[in-house]
């Protein structure tokens, strides 16, 4: 049903993962990732506590929402870690609830009748990801590309394409790096958003987008993985 999300971008960016070559240790793949990520000790040791606790529950849920959107599974799931942790009971004061953190509006869009449903709530989060990589246009690289839908994901694409207009009226000629340094200047008031007590809405994005790419490697590693070329962005 969601196949027509495989545009040409998605193709390219989301392809999958291959093997790790063999000759290099699994393990030692999965120390060094772990030793040059910049979340700190406690982060590390939460997700990988959870990674086994709850994880396990949910990775067929995320293959299949894989192979319905065509996205990496490991991507998919660094996002739900990012959202919610892969509680699917998670809430926000925003409204937001389950393992992807969908909107009313959003599980409407992509056919969600229960939230609080780990696999609709997966799948939905899935769909509206790969509708936000179809019809982003901003952006240089593939790499600004990922990066800027992720912070779409998080602050709301109608605000990440204001935040382009903002630097260039062409709007496919801004970078991931001009988006980082634009939302680091904007507070929630320029965005219509309410700010956390001394963290604004733009710098929450930002590290948003950081994290999940950091779960990211740590899922593939965890996989025994490499990312296709196009989707290291880190």
């Amino acid at each position: 049903m969601y196949r027509f999300f495989l545009v040409p971008i998605l193709a390219t960016l989301i392809a999958g993962c291959s093997y790790i070559n063999k000759e290099i240790s699994c393990d030692q793949i999965l120390s060094d990732t772990y030793s040059i990520s910049s979340l700190n000790n406690f982060e590390k040791n939460k997700f990988k506590d959870l990674l086994i606790e709850r994880y396990p529950k949910y990775d067929q849920m995320f293959q299949e929402a894989s192979e319905e959107t065509m996205i990496d599974k490991n991507l998919l799931a660094a996002i739900s870690f990012q959202e919610s942790q892969w509680d699917p009971r998670a809430q926000s004061n925003m409204g937001v609830r389950g393992m992807m953190m969908v909107t009313l509006e959003t599980a409407a869009l992509v056919g969600v009748e229960k939230r609080l449903n780990p696999e609709q709530n997966i799948k939905g989060g899935s769909r509206y990801f790969a509708m936000l990589l179809e019809k982003n246009k901003v952006g240089i690289t593939e790499a600004d590309k990922l990066s800027i839908v992720l912070a779409s994901y998080n602050l709301g694409p109608t605000n990440i394409l204001k935040v382009a207009s903002l630097i260039d009226e062409n709007i496919e000629n801004v970078s991931w790096l001009e988006i980082e340094e634009k939302l680091k200047t904007l507070k929630g008031e320029d965005l219509n958003l309410t700010d956390s007590v001394s963290y604004t809405r733009g710098q929450q994005a930002i590290d948003y987008v950081g994290r999940v790419k950091e779960y990211y490697q740590l899922m593939s590693a965890h996989s025994c993985v490499q990312p296709k070329d196009q989707l290291i962005f880190f």
